[in-house]
């Protein structure tokens, strides 16, 4: 039962990472796809 509740815990903190890796390193789309001839 310990073992199941501690991979429970470390599965929520590898997502909560995640969230903020990917949250830093991703892009809005009006920055990821704008060039110098396109308007938003």
């Amino acid at each position: 039962m310990k073992s199941l509740i501690a991979g429970c815990i470390v599965a929520i903190v590898i997502a909560f990472i995640g969230v903020f890796v990917l949250d830093s390193v991703q892009k809005p789309a009006d920055q990821a796809f704008a060039t110098s001839s396109v308007r938003l």
